[in-house]
C-alpha cells in the first residue's frame, strides 16, 4: 500500500460494536460502571463515544484473548471512577491504579472478560485535588 501525505479528513470512528450472547446484561455492566444516568439498551453513548451491544450466536460466552481489544475510558478523576466499580461489586481486577508514565491506569475486565482500561492523564485531574504527580 502507497504512503500518502495527503491528511485524510472527514474521517472519525463512530463507535465500537461488541459482540454477546446476552448484549442486554453485557450493556447493563457498562452503564451502571460508566454511565449510569443513561437510559437502558443496547446503544450506550459514553464521552462522545457510542457503544453498541451485538447478540451474537457465534461467540462463547467468554473472550479467550481478552487483551487482543483494550477498551480505554479516558477519566479525570480515577480514583472515584475506581471507587465506583469496587462499589458495584465488580472485582475482576487485571491491574490496579498504577503510574503508567503520563498518568494513571487500572485495568477490569467486563462481563464477557474484555480488558476496560481506565486512564486519567497527567494534569487532568480536578482543581484542588492531591494527585500523585
Amino acid at each position: 500500500m502507497a504512503e500518502t501525505t495527503e491528511m485524510t479528513t472527514g474521517i472519525r470512528l463512530g463507535g465500537l460494536v461488541l459482540g454477546s450472547d446476552d448484549p442486554e446484561r453485557h450493556s447493563a455492566w457498562y452503564r451502571a460502571a460508566f454511565a449510569p444516568s443513561a437510559e437502558p439498551g443496547t446503544v450506550l453513548m459514553v464521552g462522545g463515544g457510542r457503544l453498541v451491544f451485538d447478540r451474537r450466536d457465534d461467540l462463547e460466552q467468554s473472550t479467550r484473548e481478552p487483551g487482543r481489544i483494550l477498551i480505554n475510558f479516558y477519566v479525570d478523576d480515577i480514583e472515584a471512577v475506581v471507587a465506583h466499580l469496587k462499589a458495584l461489586g465488580i472485582t475482576q481486577w487485571i491491574r490496579p491504579v498504577e503510574d503508567f508514565g503520563p498518568g494513571l491506569i487500572a485495568t477490569v475486565e467486563d462481563p464477557v472478560g474484555n480488558y476496560v482500561q481506565i486512564v486519567e492523564l497527567a494534569g487532568a485531574a480536578p482543581v484542588g485535588r492531591s494527585g500523585r504527580r
